[in-house]
């Protein structure tokens, strides 16, 4: 299909161009104003920014839209970076334009509507790869054009007559630079719309386990890191960084909706995977493979922008479960992925219980697997090394240990998680796994407090309450410690709520525990108990 994408210069439509022919008695010559002159600079100069932005668009996706001194700075994937000048008043001027035929660009007259291609003084067509023509004004006062060596030449109307030059040339090109799903929709001054494919970076705040999608389109991510990056193979189990190797590839592991997430694909080159992500909410993991083996994976969110909630002590949480599909105050999509501690890997939950021998009925029942990569939910009852769970990010594993506490881990490590973010961390960027005193101040030994923190026995949950502001919390339960299977959720009993803090004891790990008052005097909710680091709890992350 031939796209057309018009640029606004003079007043007038020409069409066409070419030596120089017979015609009227020419005006007398005049000398161009200053006026005309720095018009005259500015939109030459714009073409040769049209000319660097159909080039880069043809080569790569735009990663970045940034304000500029001068406009709008576009950041493209192979580095080049474009600032479009942009004036939403811009008259309509239409002289020329670019033309795509076959992928080769031709300048063309946009007055014309087959658009013929632009010639130079020789007849030779003008290619917007050989070079951008500089529009002049010759001693005759004539509108000119020059591309490379050649000799200027005059623009000529319908008629083959040469077109008189116009103090009110138009400089201005583009009008607006608009942020859409998947690209970058440029409103030129004409009125002509140039589309530019655009990709969402992910990491470009920083890299993590975890990356927030807030629109449908097509992103990335660099893969060249595992996490944050933090630390070193004693501390981790991991070297940081990823070599990109022979047959690697990427792909998606288990979605929780149908074509949340396709076309993934690695960029060895770069070390990025990309991919496009479908309407939302939901949740997804991609993995980097070598011959069919996990080396690492990312858990993507599909979900609205989350919101902070500030506490009393000044810890600033997230108004939402890590994995939530939404934040409806007694609503199941506000259960958010469960968590082994000292894990990245997401373990997707369900709204009903299960039992020693369903374990992992709901997530087989509510996700979508993806046959390529033969994934499955399983539980396996052995403890295994840190790169073992990496390369297993759907198996639930425990066993128990010889100090009588359950573990995923053959060698248990209190680093994995920690009061800084690690490599291991499964929050996005900007967020971390809090540690236990992050919710200091909602509790008084077991009890409540007043006007801070309330079981709702309606809704099935707590609401944490600060200066106004309403942080919900769900007891979505937690998945059994040696089994896997989903306990303590919503029942005559109120349900629990099990939320992991990073901070670890000599085999456990803390976590905030709360649940429906059993006495009248306001409990129960708790910030002293640990529990085996095989438990799969719920993550409420808070900032950096």
């Amino acid at each position: 299909m031939r796209r057309i994408f018009v640029i606004g210069i003079c007043g007038l439509l020409l069409g066409g161009c070419g030596k120089k022919e017979d015609g009227p008695a020419t005006p007398e010559p005049k000398k161009i104003s200053p006026e005309l002159q720095q018009r005259l600079d500015v939109l030459n100069a714009g073409l040769v920014v049209l000319r660097d932005l159909i080039g880069a668009a043809a080569r790569s996706e735009v990663v970045a839209v940034r304000g500029a001194e001068q406009g709008q700075l576009l950041v493209f994937r192979d580095g080049t970076q474009v600032t479009l000048a942009c004036d939403e008043a811009a008259a309509e001027a239409p002289l020329i334009g670019v033309a795509a035929d076959g992928g080769t660009y031709y300048w063309t007259l946009a007055s014309e509507k087959e658009a013929p291609r632009l010639s130079d003084g020789a007849g030779k067509p003008c290619l917007v790869a050989d070079g951008v023509p500089v529009v002049g004004v010759d001693e005759a006062g004539y509108w000119t054009l020059t591309t490379g060596e050649n000799s200027p030449w005059r623009m000529v109307d319908r008629s083959g007559r040469p077109v008189a030059a116009s103090d009110r040339l138009q400089p201005v090109l583009f009008r607006s630079v608009a942020e859409l799903p998947g690209r970058l929709e440029i409103r030129l001054a004409d009125g002509g719309i140039l589309s530019v494919p655009r990709v969402t970076d992910l990491s470009a705040g920083g890299t993590a386990n975890c990356y927030v999608v807030t629109a449908p389109g097509r992103c990335l991510f660099n893969a060249k890191l595992r996490g944050n990056g933090v630390g070193d193979v004693a501390t981790t189990g991991f070297d940081p960084r990823i070599e990109m190797t022979d047959g690697m590839k990427a792909d998606w592991l288990w979605c929780d909706r149908e074509g949340l997430v396709s076309e993934v694909e690695l960029d060895p080159a770069s070390g990025e995977i990309l991919l496009t992500v479908g309407e939302g909410p939901g949740n997804a993991v991609v993995a980097l493979l070598r011959d069919g083996a996990v080396v690492w994976s990312w858990h993507l969110w599909v979900t609205e922008v989350p919101q902070t909630v500030t506490y009393g002590n000044g810890m600033r949480f997230m108004d939402r479960n890590l994995g939530a599909r939404g934040v409806r105050v007694g609503g199941t999509e506000a259960y958010g992925m469960y968590y082994q501690w000292g894990r990245k890997d997401p373990f997707y939950g369900g709204e009903t219980t299960e039992t020693s021998s369903t374990a992992f009925a709901e997530a087989k029942r509510l996700t979508v697997m993806n046959p390529e990569a033969a994934a499955e939910w399983k539980i396996d009852k052995r403890t295994v090394t840190a790169a073992e769970a990496a390369a297993m990010p759907m198996t639930f594993f425990s066993a128990k240990l010889a100090s009588g506490t359950y573990d995923w881990l053959s060698n248990p490590n209190a680093g994995l998680w920690g009061a800084a973010k690690t490599l291991n961390d499964p929050c996005p960027p900007g967020y971390k796994v809090p540690e236990v005193t992050a919710w200091e101040g909602i509790s008084v030994g077991n009890n409540y407090v007043e006007g801070v923190s309330a079981w709702d026995d309606s809704n099935f949950g707590m609401t944490v309450t600060f200066d106004g502001h309403g942080d919900w919390y769900p007891a979505q339960g937690y998945r059994f410690h040696s089994f896997g299977s989903i306990a303590g959720l919503r029942a005559s009993t109120g349900g629990s709520g099990t939320y992991w803090s990073s901070t670890a004891t000599a085999r456990s790990a803390r976590y905030l525990f709360f649940r429906r008052p059993l006495t009248t005097s306001g409990g129960s909710i708790n910030l002293t108990l640990d529990k085996d680091r095989s438990a799969g709890y719920t993550v409420r992350c808070c900032h950096e």
